[in-house]
């Protein structure tokens, strides 16, 4: 009998949830496209609110959301953080009292490693890492330098140094982590594209049929947060405005920037910037779709999935210079790269964009080739990781 088949692989994401109506980012859709693989699936993320949640979808895939209250507020994050390990190794053991989990992919040392760590060592069970950015860059992003910043960087290098070493395998997303995880003498270990559903994340509707007097249609998937680059696009956006560009774009997602931008439209008049909140990932592809250009204005990145989503849609895409987007973007090719936090770049390579009708197109179809290249062994490599350690731990 097939190993994965008469296992339970327990996923440890950090997206945080109000519910599970909906369910935000491709990390639901990667556990879910495994649910005929493995014998139970157990996603485990963070509730928003002050209430556990759960949900059984799909006969052998559960969803489970534990309290945690992220703040603005570094010191309030701080003693968030301790109270979290605590909730989450006492759940992890008594869920694993109840059910027998045989393998545990952790996705973020900060939030979750440590007592990850420690429920694997006592009960014995692998432990996979998927390293998909660069913790510390995106803490000092999001809150400044500062003493407590400082201190949560020291914590995330001693959670590198002790969780990374000690993983039974790690796939780092681009070639900066993979750096990083040579440094931290991690033995096993391999550079992984993200995941992306190609058969759902396709080209549905055709693309640049737009009149000369339509508005070409921007958008912007992801969090609203410093390190995602929110104020740089929103800057180029008044840039185009003033230059009577014409545009419409939405920016889909949340984030504690949320106010700022809301304050930013209001006070620059940005009337054709539309925000119209978040959407389970299962609709994402008809955004993707509806897009003429999708845009990532990030100052750190991984392997970033709403712009392989795009790509893998045939939209037209721009965005910065930065983590394995270098390596997804062939500028001029597939799309265009420009430098972080240049908010006079991005307004130029839109309007280019805006501009050149054919060069949407071309960037669009070569896009869905270079995905398909980039993504096409995904599935294998992990298949092939989770089965040797299941039969390393006699499973």
């Amino acid at each position: 009998m097939d190993l994965l088949n008469k296992s339970t692989i327990l996923y440890i994401n950090q997206v945080r949830q109000e519910n599970f109506e909906k369910l935000i980012g491709k990390g639901f859709s990667e556990a879910f496209s495994w649910r005929k693989l493995f014998k139970r699936i157990i996603f485990v993320c963070y509730s928003s609110t002050d209430r556990y949640l759960y949900k059984k979808y799909y006969g052998n895939y559960y969803l489970i959301g534990i309290p945690f209250d992220l703040t603005s507020s570094t010191i309030k994050s701080i003693l968030n953080i301790g109270k979290n390990y605590l909730n989450l190794f006492f759940f992890l053991n008594q869920l694993m009292k109840k059910t027998p989990v045989n393998i545990i992919r952790l996705e973020n040392l900060l939030l979750s490693g440590l007592p990850v760590y420690i429920i694997s060592k006592i009960k014995k069970i692998p432990y996979i890492v998927w390293l998909g950015g660069y913790e510390r860059k995106s803490l000092y992003l999001k809150y400044g330098e500062n003493f407590v910043t400082w201190l949560l960087s020291k914590l995330i290098v001693l959670l590198e140094k002790t969780i990374l070493k000690n993983a039974n395998f790690v796939f780092p997303v681009t070639n900066e982590l993979l750096e990083l995880a040579q440094k931290r003498n991690v033995k096993n270990k391999f550079l992984s594209p993200n995941f992306v559903d190609l058969s759902e994340f396709k080209e549905i509707l055709p693309k640049n049929n737009n009149d000369s007097n339509e508005r070409i249609k921007l958008l912007y998937v992801g969090r609203f947060e410093e390190e995602k680059g929110i104020k740089t696009l929103l800057k180029a956006m008044k840039i185009l405005s003033n230059e009577k560009v014409k545009y419409e774009l939405s920016m889909i997602g949340n984030g504690s920037l949320m106010g700022w931008i809301e304050n930013f439209i209001d006070k620059n008049d940005l009337r054709h910037i539309i925000l119209p909140g978040y959407f389970d990932h299962k609709e994402m592809p008809l955004f993707y779709n509806r897009a003429d250009i999708f845009i990532l204005p990030s100052y750190t990145e991984g392997s970033p999935a709403s712009l392989i989503e795009a790509m893998s849609c045939g939209t037209a895409s721009i965005c910065t210079s930065v983590g394995e987007c270098k390596k997804i973007i062939q500028n001029g090719v597939n799309g265009i790269l420009v430098s972080a936090g240049d908010s006079n770049q991005l307004s130029k390579a839109i309007e280019q964009l805006i501009n050149n009708k054919e060069l949407r197109k071309n960037f669009g179809e070569n896009s869905r080739i270079s995905i398909l290249k980039y993504t096409r062994n995904y599935s294998k490599i992990h298949k092939y990781i989770y089965e040797q350690l299941l039969n390393l731990y006699n499973i």
